[in-house]
């Protein structure tokens, strides 16, 4: 059974990028210095609350989003995640990329786990970008480290696609 081909994401420039951070009040600050360590230029940051909405009027063509929840307990946080993306979808190009961080309740984000968690969020849009399935950056042994670490920590990173 052949796939059906799916619309490629242009690899995204971060320094002329718009770019969405959605998230829980205490990684809001989080997402925000790792975007800003990544590259993007903060007059083109936007960041919402999970909590707050965006105005309905408001409209946007950022080209990617950054959704992070705390899940406290068994809450199901790629619900609240899912939620989130369809929120903020007026700030979003239509094919804008989702990029969704679930962070376990008692896991605490210390700089270094930060840092890894920028790699991964990064490796991510590149997957997002790749021409084929085939052409997928590769994740060399210590990304693996690095993603076995933030798993082992609790902290989940996963694209999302919402309506294409």
């Amino acid at each position: 059974m052949a796939r059906t081909p799916r619309e490629r994401h242009e690899p995204i420039d971060l320094q002329h990028a718009e770019v969405v951070l959605a998230g829980t009040q205490d990684l809001l600050p989080v997402l925000r210095v790792a975007a800003v360590r990544a590259g993007v230029d903060a007059a083109r940051l936007r960041v919402v609350g999970v909590d707050d909405l965006p105005d309905p009027a408001e409209t946007g063509n950022a080209e990617l989003a950054v959704i992070a929840i705390r899940r406290p307990g068994d809450d199901p946080a790629f619900h609240r995640a899912h939620e989130a993306a369809e929120t903020i979808s007026p700030l979003l190009a239509p094919h804008a990329v989702r990029i969704v961080v679930t962070v376990s309740g008692a896991t605490r984000l210390a700089p270094k786990l930060e840092r890894t968690l920028t790699t991964e969020v990064l490796h991510q849009m590149g997957a997002a970008a790749a021409p084929t399935g085939l052409k997928r950056p590769f994740r060399n042994l210590r990304m693996r480290l690095g993603l076995a670490a933030l798993q082992t920590a609790g902290v989940r990173v996963f694209r999302i696609t919402i309506g294409h």
